[in-house]
């Protein structure tokens, strides 16, 4: 059984990657993007856990796959659906006051970047951040969408400012990915790319689709090792590191594996009985945009729903199994732990929403739909390789900040004039339309009408009259 779950992943994984080398403007799309991601960090995983299992029985192992098969087959079913809603801020902008907003949200991300490097981080027992990193994180994320309106105005204006601007707003997202984050790596690959798309429908060769899949299959088991060289000042051992041989030994050793987090908490959540029904996704909300430093502690605390989590730890002190510091349990172990396995249906939620806001993106005037979109995604992807509580904090960060410079930059309607004047201006405009359409008719009265050449169209739907058409 173990076996056959594995091969059902492996072709849910090949299939829609096959599509996307038929048609490579599929990749931008919900289902695509999100089956690379399964394909690029799940599968590795799975197959070495199965080789690996550890304190994972086979039972627990063939409901970790099940799961796995059905939060993909959700993220490619869900997408098949759409609701006929209209995304906000589709309008007239003003692309001066949006560079503006742009600039902003490049010079938070660029100062909070810098009290973030002066800071010492604190961290609590599960390995998040607590204390004022939080803030400062919180807001040196807007160097993001501040590059991607900089840059998707660079190419609607190319002039020295927009340009400078944006290569000044990829300083922190380049410095990310040389710390070797994994996020802001596909972020900064998918702001270029489909602002790129939007614009000009320039689309990704395959060459490039298959180099960086693979690529990204190589270097994620490589990151931790990176990280801890970059700190220590080792760059000896980062030249020598071999990422092909760091893979094979992934595979072919006992690791530390995500999945066997989530095959944990599936095990340790069914036996207790203990599923959240929703409560994580609001106390995540409550976790993210409550601040303990300015509201206190029990306010933050009040403002959340209280879960026994007794059964569940006790479970897991059962089977010997604490999750390694640093580790999280990805998107089946958590959407398990809220419905069990109705937490699928999760991504197909996320399928319908992002094919809504792909079809919105294509509308007149979808700023606002393409900038939300560009930013979602990696919070989509976000939801398989960590949880699926961190899609609604994202997408509400990214609502809020690209809502308000939206807002900011709307354009103002022009003023509609009202009253006697106006309406015998009106007159007076009307009139002089008509008279001059009158001597226009009057002018070409009585001249004989230029015959259309025979060859001006085919015979088929031709405009010109059957009885004047001269013979072909």
């Amino acid at each position: 059984m173990t076996d056959f779950l594995l091969i059902l992943f492996g072709v849910l994984v090949i299939a829609p990657l096959l599509k996307t080398m038929g048609k490579p403007e599929r990749i931008y799309r919900y289902p695509y993007f999100m089956t690379v991601v399964f394909g690029v960090f799940i599968l590795p995983q799975a197959v070495s856990l199965i080789r690996f299992p550890g304190a994972a029985s086979e039972e627990a192992l063939q409901r970790l796959l099940l799961v796995t098969c059905l939060c993909l087959g959700a993220c490619l079913v869900g997408y098949r659906f759409s609701l006929p809603f209209r995304v906000g801020g589709s309008g007239a902008v003003n692309h001066g006051r949006l560079f503006h907003a742009g600039i902003a949200f490049v010079a938070s991300g660029i100062g909070f970047s810098y009290l973030l490097s002066h800071t010492v981080v604190q961290t609590t027992e599960f390995g998040g951040w607590t204390g004022p990193a939080t803030i400062y994180g919180f807001f040196q994320q807007l160097c993001y969408p501040g590059f991607a309106i900089c840059l998707m105005l660079a190419l609607r204006r190319p002039t020295l400012l927009t340009f400078s601007s944006t290569v000044v707003s990829a300083i922190v997202p380049i410095q990310s990915i040389f710390f070797g984050r994994r996020e802001p790596a596909a972020l900064f690959l998918l702001t270029v790319g489909l602002t790129l798309y939007f614009r000009t429908r320039v689309v990704p060769p395959r060459w490039l689709i298959i180099c960086l899949g693979v690529g990204a299959m190589f270097l994620i088991p490589a990151t931790g090792s990176y990280r801890r060289f970059q700190l220590q000042d080792d760059w000896q051992a980062v030249r020598q590191l071999d990422v092909v041989s760091n893979f094979k030994d992934f595979l072919d050793e006992d690791s530390v594996l995500e999945l066997r987090n989530a095959a944990m908490l599936i095990e340790a959540t069914r036996r207790s009985g203990e599923y959240e029904y929703g409560a994580g996704y609001w106390n995540h909300l409550m976790f993210r945009y409550v601040p303990a430093q300015l509201l206190g502690q029990s306010f933050k605390a009040f403002l959340m729903i209280s879960r026994s989590r007794e059964g569940l730890e006790r479970e897991l002190a059962a089977m010997d199994y604490i999750n390694p510091p640093g580790s999280t349990v990805t998107a089946m172990g958590d959407s398990f732990q809220q419905f069990g396995y109705f937490g699928c249906l999760f991504f197909a939620v996320l399928g319908i929403f992002f094919h809504c806001l792909w079809r919105a993106a294509f509308s007149p005037n979808a700023l606002f739909a393409q900038l939300l979109y560009m930013q979602s995604c990696t919070c989509a992807m976000r939801a398989v390789t960590h949880w699926t509580l961190d899609f609604l904090p994202g997408l509400l960060y990214n609502l809020l900040f690209l809502g308000a410079a939206m807002v900011y930059a709307s354009a103002e309607k022009p003023k509609v004039a009202t009253g006697p004047s106006a309406r015998g201006e009106l007159r007076r405009v009307s009139g002089r339309r008509s008279e001059s359409r009158r001597r226009g008719h009057l002018r070409g009265a009585g001249k004989r009408p230029v015959q259309a050449p025979w060859n001006c169209c085919p015979t088929k739907d031709c405009p010109i009259p059957a009885a004047t058409r001269p013979p072909q």
